[in-house]
C-alpha cells in the first residue's frame, strides 16, 4: 500500500486513533513493515486497546497474542485455566499485564512453548520453508504437538485466533502465515540455525542465468526474484527477539548478507548492535551491489538493504540548514570531446517507430574539467531536504518561475500534454493499452484505472478530467514519494520536475559550500560516453545486464550502482537506463513527442541561449540516459530528449555536477 492508502486505511478503521498513528509512523522505519492490511488491523487493535505501538512487525504479533489471551482469560474461558497450559504464574502476569519486554508471552505452561514447536514444525516440514501458508493434517499436527495436552493446545490456539481449522479436509493452519512465521520465530530465537537462510548468490552458482531467465520470460512477465529458502522472513521476526542481538546477526552473515542487513535494519535490533558490526555489515553490502560476479538480483537485493541501514559512501554532515549527504563525485577531465554522432537513432516507442536527428552531427567540443556524481540523487539524500525545509524556504527556488512553481501557481503542462499524447495513441492503436498494462507499462495500478476511466470520457470530458488532475498545486514531495515501488532509501529519487532539482542544488550549495548544479547536455554525455565516444557508457554494444532499461525486465527503478559493469570509462554509474536525467540545457519549445527535433539542435553553442535560466515554462529542457521504462536505444549516451521544467515522471531523476574547481580538502570537507 502507498502512503495515502495506509492513512486512508487507518483513518476508516479506527477513526479515533487512525490520525494519531499514521502520525507515529509516517516517514519511520515502521512504516515499510506495516503496509499490508493485516499488519494495519493488528496495529489499529494494539493501539486502542493499551495506547502503545509496537517498533516492530515481532512487536506487533506478540502484542496482538497478549490481547487475545487476556481477552480470554477475562471472559473465564475455562481451557486457559488449565495447569498443563498456563501456569498460576502465567495468569498472574497475564492480568497484571508485566511484561520484560515487547516480546514475553506466558511460558511456564504448555502453551505457547507448543504453538511455537508446532510452527517450526510446519515449516521444516514444508518444501519451501514456509514461505507459504502451511496446512496440515490435524493427526500430523498432534504429533508435532506431541503433548497430553495437544487438543487444549489447539482449542486454545483457535480461541485466541491464531490457529485456524478446515474441517472439511480435517486439517489445522496458522490464521495467517505471519502468526505462522511469527511463532516459528519464536522458537529460532532461542535455537538459532542460519544455515536455514543459506542461498546462492555468485552468478556462477546460479541456473538459470539472468540471460537466460530474460530469453524465456513472456513479454508480460518481470525479471523474478532470486530462489530463496523461505525462512528469510522468520530469521529477520526472531532476530527481534533474541536475547543476544549482535551474537544472532553476526551469526547470519556468512550465511546471507542481505538477510542479515534486514535484521539490522529493523528497529528493535539496530540500536543494539555496535557500531563496528553495522559498519561491517554496511560495507559488506557495498561491496555485494558492486561485485560483477555476483547474481545482478543479488546485487539490487543488497542496494535496497544498504540503504535501509544507510549508505555508506555517503557522508552525512550538519551545515547551516540542518542534515544533508555529501555524495561521491568522480573527476572529468577537461579536453576536446566526441558529442553527438552522425546516424539517426530509431527505436521502438511502444509499437511506434520514433527516429530522432536530436544528436545529429558528431562534432568536437572543448570541454572544462568538472566533478559529477557518481551516482544519481537518491531518496535517502532528497529526504535531507524535506526535512530541512527545502519546500518552504523561498530562497532555494532561484527564478521566478520556480517559486511560480513552489507556491503551487503553475499547472502541469507536460502531464497534460502527456496525457493528450498517449490518448490519442490508444484511440488509434487497437491493443495498445492492454499490451501496456500486461508488460508492465504503467507506474502502479492507480494510473492503469485511472485511463480505464479516462478511456470512456469524450473530449471535453477528458479535457476538464486532466485539467483537475494536472491542475496548479502546491507541492511539498516527490509525485512518487510515497510508492513503495520507488521510495527505497537507495533507489534515484523520482517524480521530481526541474524546477525542484535546481532548488536541490541551491539547498546543497549553501550547506556545503560548493557550486552544485545541473550538468549541461554536453557535461552529462562527456560523462557518460567518455574519450572513446562509445555508444554506451561500458562500450558500443548494449547488455541487458548492464543497465536497467525496458529489456532488463525490472519495472522499477534499481539501488544506485547495481550494475558495475555498466559503469562509464570516468567512474559514472547508471549513465544508460534507471533514470533519465534533467540537465540544465534547453532543449526548445518542442517537448521531445514529435520527431522533428529540438530547437536548440547540434553542433552544441553554449552561448546560443540554451544554457539561459530563465527561459519560460513552455521551453523544456534535456533530459538524458534513458530509463527503467524505456528501450535501451534510448539510453545511448548521445541520445537526446526533453521536457516540460513542470513535469514529473517515475522515469525521471538528477544527477549533480560541480563546475567550479575545488580543492581535495575542500570536497572531503564538504565546504569550499
Amino acid at each position: 500500500m502507498t502512503d495515502a492508502q495506509v492513512e486512508s486505511f487507518l483513518k476508516a478503521y479506527s477513526p479515533v486513533r487512525g490520525a494519531e498513528i499514521w502520525a507515529a509512523i509516517q516517514g519511520s522505519p515502521q512504516l515499510e513493515a506495516l503496509r499490508a492490511p493485516f499488519f494495519l488491523a493488528l496495529v489499529v487493535e494494539q493501539v486502542e486497546a493499551t495506547g502503545d505501538l509496537a517498533e516492530d512487525r515481532a512487536g506487533i504479533f506478540t502484542g496482538f497474542v497478549r490481547q487475545a489471551l487476556r481477552r480470554e482469560v477475562e471472559r473465564d474461558n475455562p481451557l486457559f485455566a488449565l495447569d498443563a497450559l498456563l501456569s498460576s504464574r502465567d495468569l498472574r502476569r497475564i492480568t497484571q499485564w508485566q511484561w520484560k519486554d515487547g516480546y514475553e508471552l506466558p511460558e511456564r505452561g504448555a502453551l505457547f512453548p507448543k504453538l511455537g514447536t508446532l510452527a517450526y514444525g510446519m515449516q521444516e516440514a514444508a518444501g519451501d520453508g514456509g514461505a507459504s501458508q502451511v496446512r496440515l493434517d490435524l493427526d500430523a499436527a498432534m504429533d508435532l504437538l506431541d503433548s497430553p495436552a495437544d487438543e487444549d493446545i489447539v482449542k486454545a490456539g483457535l480461541a485466541i485466533a491464531v490457529l485456524d481449522e478446515d474441517p472439511a479436509a480435517d486439517e489445522l493452519l496458522y490464521r495467517h502465515q505471519l502468526l505462522q512465521e511469527y511463532f516459528a520465530a519464536r522458537i529460532l530465537a532461542r535455537q538459532p540455525k542460519p544455515e536455514l537462510i543459506a542461498a546462492p548468490w555468485r552468478a556462477a552458482d546460479i541456473s538459470p542465468t539472468v540471460p537466460e531467465v530474460l530469453a524465456a520470460l513472456s513479454p508480460a512477465d518481470s525479471l523474478p526474484p532470486l530462489p530463496q529458502t523461505g525462512w528469510e522472513e522468520t530469521t529477520i521476526l526472531a532476530a527481534a527477539m533474541a536475547e543476544d542481538k549482535e551474537f544472532f546477526v553476526r551469526g547470519l552473515l556468512p550465511h546471507s548478507l542481505t538477510v542479515a542487513g534486514r535484521a539490522a535494519a529493523t528497529p528493535a535490533v539496530r540500536g543494539l548492535l555496535s557500531a563496528g558490526l553495522l559498519e561491517e555489515i554496511r560495507w559488506a553490502l557495498v561491496a555485494r551491489s558492486r561485485d560483477p560476479e555476483a547474481d545482478l538480483r543479488a546485487r539490487i537485493a543488497a542496494g535496497l538493504v544498504l540503504g535501509d541501514l544507510g549508505d555508506p559512501r555517503f557522508e552525512r554532515k550538519t551545515g547551516p540548514w540542518g542534515e544533508y549527504l555529501l555524495p561521491p563525485l568522480v573527476d572529468v577531465r577537461g579536453g576536446v570531446y566526441t558529442i553527438g554522432e552522425d546516424e539517426p537513432i530509431t527505436y521502438d516507442h511502444r509499437g511506434t517507430s520514433v527516429t530522432t536527428t536530436a544528436h545529429v552531427p558528431a562534432h568536437r567540443q572543448e570541454i572544462p574539467t568538472f566533478l559529477i556524481g557518481q551516482f544519481a540523487v537518491t531518496n535517502a539524500e532528497w529526504a535531507c531536504f524535506m526535512a530541512a525545509g527545502g519546500y518552504e524556504d523561498e530562497r532555494w527556488w532561484d527564478t521566478e518561475d520556480g517559486r511560480r512553481w513552489r507556491l503551487g501557481e503553475m499547472a502541469n503542462e507536460a502531464g497534460k500534454m502527456n496525457s493528450r499524447y498517449w490518448r490519442g495513441r490508444y484511440a488509434t492503436e487497437g491493443g495498445l493499452f492492454e499490451r501496456m498494462e500486461t508488460e508492465g507499462g504503467f507506474s502502479n495500478a492507480a494510473a492503469v484505472e485511472r485511463w480505464k476511466l479516462w478511456l470512456t470520457l469524450n473530449d471535453a470530458a477528458f479535457e476538464a478530467a486532466i485539467d483537475e488532475f494536472w491542475r496548479a498545486k502546491r507541492q511539498v514531495e516527490p509525485l512518487f514519494w510515497g510508492d513503495a515501488w520507488f521510495n527505497a532509501a537507495s533507489q534515484p529519487v523520482v517524480g521530481v520536475c526541474w524546477y525542484e532539482a535546481r532548488a536541490y542544488c541551491a539547498w546543497l550549495s549553501a550547506q556545503t559550500g560548493l557550486a552544485f548544479s545541473l550538468p549541461t547536455e554536453v557535461q552529462w554525455e562527456v560523462a557518460a560516453r567518455g574519450a572513446q565516444a562509445n555508444a554506451y557508457p561500458w562500450g558500443d554494444d548494449y547488455e541487458p545486464t548492464r543497465a536497467n532499461t525496458f529489456e532488463t525486465r525490472i519495472r522499477r527503478t534499481t539501488p544506485i550502482g547495481a550494475f558495475p559493469e555498466g559503469d562509464s570509462v570516468s567512474g559514472v554509474a547508471d549513465g544508460a537506463g534507471n533514470v533519465l536525467e534533467w540537465t540544465s540545457s534547453v532543449w526548445g519549445v518542442d517537448e521531445g513527442y514529435e520527431n522533428d527535433g529540438p530547437e536548440f539542435g547540434y553542433p552544441y553553442a553554449p552561448d546560443d541561449g540554451r544554457e539561459y535560466l530563465d527561459a519560460p515554462p513552455s521551453a523544456a529542457r534535456g533530459v538524458r540516459g534513458g530509463s527503467w521504462g524505456l528501450v535501451h536505444l534510448v539510453a545511448r549516451a548521445a541520445c537526446r530528449d526533453g521536457d516540460l521544467p513542470s513535469g514529473r515522471s517515475s522515469l525521471r531523476g538528477f544527477r549533480l555536477v560541480v563546475s567550479s574547481p575545488i580543492s581535495p580538502d575542500a570536497l572531503a570537507s564538504g565546504a569550499a
